[in-house]
C-alpha cells in the first residue's frame, strides 16, 4: 500500500502533465541542433567537421553533466532543479545570441543550454517516479511521449526562426522557449521520500493520521546536504558492481554513438540528396509523431510481465538499427525519405520510454535519480563521439553511406549486448537467495548449538 493516497491518482496526474511539458522544452532544445548546424554552415562557414562539434559538445554535455546534475537533483529537489535548468538554458541562449565563432557557440549553446536541459530532463523524469507506481511504465511512456512532441516541433520550429530570424534570433527565442520550464517546475509538488531523505511518521490516530497521508511527514533529523552528496556518490559505486546495469549502460552507449547521426547529420543528408531545407527539417515531425505513439504504446506494453520491458528494449533497438544501416539505401527521393523516418520514429521511440521502467528494475526508486545520473553519463561518450565520427568518415569518403552503415552497426551491438541483462539479474537475485538462505543456516546452527551445550 503506498504511503500517499496521490500514488498513482489525483495529483499525480497533474505532475505527470507538467513533467511531460517540461520534457517538450527540454526536447526541443535537445532536437534543435539538426537545423542549427546547417545556420552555423551558412552563417560561420568553419566547415562540417568543426561545425558538427557544436551537436556533439550540446549531446555530450547533456550526458556527461548527468552525474552533476542527478545529485542536484537529489540535493536540491526536482522542483528548484527544474527551474535551475529553465534559467541556465536562457542565460546558454543569450549568450549563443552574441556569439561570433562557432567556438562561442559551442561554450554558450553546447555547455550552457546543454546543462540546463539536462537539469530539465532529470527532475521531469524523476518526479514521475516518486508519484506513480503500479502504472510507473504507463506514466514513463505518457511522459516520455513528450520528447516525441519536442522532436515533432523542435526541427520545423527552427527552420522556421531560422528563417525568418536569422541564427541569432533563432537563439533569443529558443531561450524564451527553454525559461518556460521553470513554470512547469512549480508544479512539482515536493513528497517526503523525494531526494532519499529518511523521514519517519509519527504515531497518531484517526483523522490527524488521515490527513498525514497526503501531506510531507516531517523528519525527527533532516538530512544534511553534505550527507546526500555522500549518499549519492557511494550509491554510484555500488551501482558500478552491478552487472547487469552495466550492461544497460553499454548498450545505451552504443545506442547513443549510432543514434547521434540522425540528429546532428539527418537534415544535411537529406539536402545532400536534393530536399529542400523545408522538407528536410520536416523529416523530424514524421520522426516525432511516430515516436509519441511508439513510446505510448511501448509504456502499455511493458506493463505487461508476459512482454516485459527488456524484449522491447532488445527487439526495438536492434531494428532502429538495421534500419540506420539500411538509410542510404531507403532515402533517394522524398517520400522515401518519410517512409524512413516514420520507420525509425516508431523503433527508436520504444525504447526511450522504458529508460526510467528498466533503470527502477535493475537498481530501484531509491537509486533512480543517481541511476539515470550514471547512465546519462556513461552514455555521453556515445553521444559525444558519434556526430564528429559520422562527418570525419563523410569528408573522407565523400558521402554519408560508410557514416550511417558505421552507426547503425553500433545500434545492432548494443542491442545483442542487452541480451545479457536479464541472464545477469537472475543470477544476482539467486547468488543473494543462496547467501541469505546461507546466513540463516549459520544462525540456525548456532542456535542449535547453543542449545544443546546448555
Amino acid at each position: 500500500m503506498a504511503l500517499y493516497k496521490n500514488m498513482d491518482r489525483g495529483y499525480a496526474w497533474v505532475v505527470l502533465v507538467s513533467s511531460w511539458l517540461q520534457l517538450v522544452i527540454c526536447s526541443i532544445v535537445y532536437y534543435s541542433p539538426a537545423v542549427v548546424t546547417i545556420g552555423l554552415l551558412e552563417t560561420m562557414k568553419e566547415g562540417v567537421f568543426k561545425t558538427s562539434w557544436v551537436g556533439s559538445t550540446l549531446y555530450g554535455t547533456y550526458m556527461f553533466t548527468a552525474p552533476l546534475t542527478s545529485c542536484l537533483t537529489n540535493v536540491l529537489g526536482c522542483r528548484i532543479a527544474g527551474i535551475v535548468g529553465g534559467l541556465l538554458t536562457l542565460v546558454g541562449m543569450v549568450a549563443a545570441f552574441f556569439a561570433k565563432s562557432v567556438d562561442g557557440v559551442i561554450v554558450s549553446y553546447g555547455l550552457l543550454a546543454a546543462i540546463g536541459s539536462a537539469l530539465m530532463d532529470v527532475s521531469s523524469a524523476v518526479i514521475i517516479c516518486h508519484y506513480f507506481d503500479k502504472y510507473l511504465p504507463l506514466a514513463s511512456g505518457l511522459q516520455m511521449s513528450g520528447g516525441g512532441a519536442g522532436m515533432l516541433m523542435g526541427a520545423p520550429l527552427t527552420r522556421s526562426l531560422l528563417d525568418t530570424f536569422g541564427l541569432s534570433g533563432t537563439f533569443l527565442i529558443l531561450g524564451g522557449v527553454g525559461a518556460n520550464a521553470c513554470v512547469c517546475s512549480m508544479l512539482f509538488r515536493p513528497l517526503s521520500h523525494e531526494q532519499g531523505i529518511g523521514r519517519k511518521p509519527k504515531e497518531t490516530t484517526g483523522d490527524v493520521a488521515r490527513n498525514l497521508v497526503d501531506q510531507e511527514v516531517q523528519p525527527e533529523v533532516r538530512t544534511t546536504y553534505v550527507q546526500r552528496f555522500r549518499s549519492t556518490f557511494r550509491d554510484t559505486w555500488s551501482l558500478l558492481s552491478n552487472l547487469s546495469f552495466i550492461l544497460y549502460v553499454l548498450s545505451y552507449t552504443l545506442w547513443g554513438f549510432g543514434e547521434s547521426i540522425i540528429y546532428v547529420h539527418l537534415t544535411n543528408f537529406a539536402e545532400s540528396k536534393g530536399t529542400s531545407s523545408q522538407n528536410s527539417a520536416m523529416l523530424f515531425t514524421a520522426i516525432g509523431i511516430t515516436s509519441i505513439i511508439a513510446r505510448v504504446l511501448a509504456g502499455f506494453a511493458g506493463t505487461d510481465p508476459a512482454i516485459g520491458v527488456f524484449m522491447l528494449h532488445t527487439g526495438m533497438l536492434g531494428v532502429a538499427g538495421v534500419l540506420i544501416m539500411l538509410c542510404p539505401l531507403l532515402s533517394t527521393s522524398l517520400t522515401q525519405q518519410f517512409v524512413f523516418s516514420s520507420l525509425y520514429g516508431i523503433f527508436s521511440g520504444g525504447p526511450m520510454a522504458l529508460v526510467k521502467p528498466i533503470i527502477v528494475d535493475l537498481v530501484g526508486v531509491k537509486q533512480l535519480a543517481t541511476g539515470y545520473g550514471v547512465v546519462n553519463f556513461l552514455g555521453g561518450v556515445g553521444l559525444l563521439l558519434g556526430p564528429p565520427f559520422a562527418g570525419y568518415i563523410m569528408e573522407v569518403s565523400g558521402s554519408y553511406d560508410v557514416s550511417f552503415a558505421c552507426c547503425g552497426s553500433a545500434i545492432v551491438i548494443g542491442s545483442l549486448l542487452s541480451l545479457g541483462i536479464p541472464v545477469c539479474k537472475r543470477q544476482s537475485t539467486t547468488r543473494g537467495q543462496n547467501m541469505g538462505v546461507a546466513v540463516g543456516e549459520e544462525e540456525c546452527t548456532a542456535v542449535l548449538s547453543g542449545t544443546e551445550g546448555q
